[in-house]
């Protein structure tokens, strides 16, 4: 669970089951529900973009992966852990991310690399 300040206001961001939500934080009304390719059943999560328009998420499949926030569509699939990745977070500036691993590794990925 995340609780993130974005340009579209604070939002929080819940990965759970194989979904991943997005609720206004003031009102609680669900603003996203995506079904998702990782099943957050005992690890994982995901983070949303300080901009608001995407968000990570991983999870038991090694896998990290950076979605679109409105329709929910892969955009990114990034391999670099060996273990299960057990959380995610954007830098404040959102122009990195990092993801920490069962494995025992942090990796730092870069958001929009060139």
């Amino acid at each position: 669970m995340e609780l993130a300040k974005c340009a579209t206001g604070d939002v929080l961001t819940v990965a759970a089951g194989k979904h991943v939500s997005m609720f206004d934080a003031s009102s609680f009304v669900k603003l996203h529900n995506h079904e998702m390719p990782i099943n957050f059943r005992e690890e994982g999560g995901a983070s949303l973009h300080p901009s608001g328009a995407k968000f990570i998420a991983g999870g038991g499949d090694c896998w990290v992966r950076v979605f679109d926030r409105e329709s929910g569509a892969e955009l990114e699939c990034h391999k670099g852990h060996h273990g299960p990745v057990r959380c995610l977070r954007y830098a404040p500036d959102g122009a990195t991310y990092a993801s920490g691993s069962e494995d025992g590794t942090i990796r730092l990925w870069e958001t929009d690399p060139e």
